[in-house]
């Protein structure tokens, strides 16, 4: 029988061996942002001659965030340049389920000269008089400045490798033991630490992705989205225990690629989920 002694050594060996670089986000509140910065929600950056991104039924998305590459730390996730646009649709699915209503854009070459007014003369940003319109921003027209920090996170318990990297790791530490599935074959308290110890980072770029329900990534095609563009979860504020960014009840957001496709710059295929409790 696996003893909470023996779970801990399982923690300790796959916390060791599986472990991804990744770049931390934090957000404050600030409305002043100009176009080019990162950002959450507020006013995106869009080029003199392009438009802003809509659905089959021309309805504008709604800028979800907004990474300027130049800002983060030295990192080996993100082009080393240019603005990465995160578009989800308005309706309060935030574009889960259908084709062309979530959109991830790369712009490489930045005009200084386009300004805020200049991009809400075409952008219409999120009202808080409309009713038929949604936004995991409790202020729909909230923005959100960034501070990035550099780290390093581990596997989490939901993601779609872990089960069977701990089922091998505890073969590996524990031969004699049968563990065919972690649930049944190993006792609540010992799965419960085991799980605890694998929760996860919050919003980021980068690392291993956060689940409230399920990985919905296909473990028979482990590479087809094998890296976290980016992670939102849900926000409160710590003052007023509002909640500042909220998917469903307490849920999280990911956006995923593939690392080849990322590195070529190719943001056509992307994976966007979000899911909560």
């Amino acid at each position: 029988m696996i003893t909470i002694e023996d779970i801990n050594k399982v923690i300790e060996k796959i916390k060791n061996e599986y472990t991804k670089e990744y770049i931390s986000i934090s957000i404050n509140g600030d409305r002043g942002l100009n176009v080019k910065t990162s950002k959450f929600g507020g006013v995106p950056y869009i080029a003199q001659d392009a438009e802003v991104p809509v659905d089959t039924e021309g309805n504008q998305l709604a800028l979800l965030a907004q990474i300027n590459c130049t800002e983060l730390p030295e990192n080996n996730i993100y082009p080393k340049a240019g603005l990465v646009q995160f578009w989800i649709s308005r309706d309060d699915s935030f574009g889960l389920d259908s084709k062309g209503t979530n959109v991830v854009k790369y712009i490489k070459d930045i005009d200084d000269n386009i300004t805020n007014e200049d991009v809400l003369n075409k952008y219409r940003l999120p009202s808080e008089d409309n009713d038929e319109e949604y936004s995991p921003f409790q202020e729909k027209d909230a923005s959100f400045a960034l501070t990035f920090s550099k780290g390093t996170s581990t596997i989490t318990a939901t993601d779609f490798l872990f089960e069977d990297i701990a089922k091998t790791t505890i073969h590996e530490l524990f031969p004699d033991e049968q563990v065919a599935d972690l649930y049944e074959d190993l006792d609540s308290e010992v799965y419960e630490t085991l799980f605890k110890a694998f929760e996860g980072v919050k919003h980021a770029i980068g690392g291993y992705p956060t689940f409230i329900q399920w990985d919905p990534r296909d473990p028979d095609n482990k590479e087809a989205y094998d890296t976290m563009l980016l992670q939102i979860e849900s926000e409160w504020n710590p003052n007023t225990k509002d909640n500042l960014i909220m998917w469903g009840d307490s849920g999280v957001a990911n956006f995923f690629i593939n690392k080849e496709k990322l590195a070529n710059l190719d943001f056509e295929d992307i994976l966007f989920n979000w899911d909560c409790c």
